[in-house]
């Protein structure tokens, strides 16, 4: 990495952090879910999975020494505190969507056990950041085993999406590849309520996709991909079956880049900007609303599924930054130097645009403001890793899991 390539990365990682002070309630430190790209509007509802995010930002930060430790001390144990003793939440597990100022929830959101795992892989982070410190970890102690990851298991040893006041359980299951790689481990790994070690055998490993000639489980939006590698390291462990979900990762983004550059060569009039310079697809707003859009869909299929339409959502190549870091770094320092400040402002890169009709989002959203920052990071200095993975939860995970050493 260049020396510009370290200032430019330490320039946004600082902009995503000004989101999480801004976006943060001044009394109960919950982050607004979303925000105004110039800082003028805040959504009053808080998201669990931001909440997450800010928690590890803050570790981040003081790390780096953009802030004084007992000043990210001092938000770390404001959030941690709203967390425990103000967010409504049912057996632990917090709701998607809650008030940014009373905890009580909105968006008739559902109690999410993949919010509150990211929100617990924060916590985590936060308890070994500041392990000296007796109040956050207690407090971080306390947010974990309050979950009851036990109660969210179905007989069949899959877990549920949710659960909703109105209806009770979500039927919906993870049970096939996605982003329940994190949630999974930690329910395996958690010190009260825990799920068998066998949970993580019960997913359907599928759909299998190939890249250049190397199979890889696989869901388009890049997020899937990222938020689990956020956190557990797993460049140097395998799965029992002998898997390595690092390079998993690593084919998935690669695929993208390389579907993305085929539909640019297959629609020159709407897409022709695809390709190294310009990629990136991750769920994200659009001009028609919200898009679960990335790429590929299936295995020699070169089409603008789920209306692709030029949009470039800018975290989903940040967020692969540890993954892919030659052809993440190029293409938002690409997206910076061609479209300079119309997307990347205050807080960082916007959430979407789109280069063909010149239509620009409104909005940054907390958790891609979250995986920039920390996934840059852990380019810079795998900090997040090492932070989570001293606690002693992720290495149980693993271990109950039946994951082994790579030789």
């Amino acid at each position: 990495m260049t020396e510009s390539d370290a200032a430019f990365l330490i320039d946004m990682q600082m902009r995503n952090y000004r989101f999480m002070v801004e976006a943060a309630h001044p009394e109960t430190g919950f982050v607004s879910d979303r925000a105004a790209s110039d800082g003028s509007w805040f959504s009053d509802h808080a998201s669990s999975a931001a909440c997450g995010f800010a928690l590890t930002s803050h570790c981040v930060a003081t790390e780096a020494g953009w802030i004084a430790r007992e000043q990210g001390a001092s938000h770390v144990r404001r959030l941690l505190d709203s967390l425990l003793n103000l967010a409504e939440h049912e057996r632990g597990f917090l709701y998607h969507f809650f008030d940014r100022g009373s905890g009580m929830r909105r968006e008739r959101s559902e109690a999410s056990s993949i919010d509150t795992a990211l929100l617990i892989a924060g916590s985590i982070c936060a308890a070994t950041t500041f392990a000296d410190d007796d109040e956050i970890t207690d407090l971080a102690n306390k947010l974990y085993r309050r979950v009851e990851w036990s109660w969210m298991l179905g007989s069949n040893n899959l877990l549920h999406m949710g659960w909703l006041p109105e209806t009770g359980m979500i039927p919906h299951q993870w049970d096939s590849y996605s982003e329940l790689i994190i949630l999974v481990l930690l329910a395996i790994g958690a010190p009260r309520h825990a799920i068998p070690g066998e949970c993580w055998q019960a997913w359907r490993r599928e759909p299998v996709l190939s890249y250049e000639g190397e199979g890889f489980l696989h869901y388009p939006p890049l997020f899937v991909h990222q938020y689990p590698m956020a956190y557990f390291d797993f460049r140097a462990v395998r799965s029992p079956s002998g898997r390595s979900y690092w390079d998993n990762a690593v084919r998935a983004h690669k695929a993208q880049i390389a579907f993305l550059r085929e539909l640019g060569v297959r629609y020159p009039t709407q897409l022709s900007h695809y390709g190294d310079d310009l990629w990136g697809l991750t769920s994200s707003d659009s001009i028609d609303g919200y898009r679960d859009w990335g790429g590929p869909y299936q295995a020699g299929r070169f089409e603008p599924d789920r209306g692709i339409d030029g949009s470039i959502v800018p975290s989903a190549a940040a967020g692969g930054l540890a993954i892919v870091p030659e052809q993440a770094l190029h293409t938002l320092r690409e997206q910076q130097s061609r479209f300079g400040e119309r997307v990347y402002g205050r807080y960082g890169f916007i959430n979407v645009y789109n280069p063909v009709n010149n239509w620009v989002g409104r909005d940054v959203i907390g958790i891609d403001t979250g995986i920039s920052l920390i996934m840059a990071e852990n380019l810079r200095s795998g900090g997040v890793w090492n932070a989570f993975m001293k606690h002693e939860a992720p290495q149980r995970a693993l271990e109950l899991a039946g994951f082994t050493k790579a030789s």
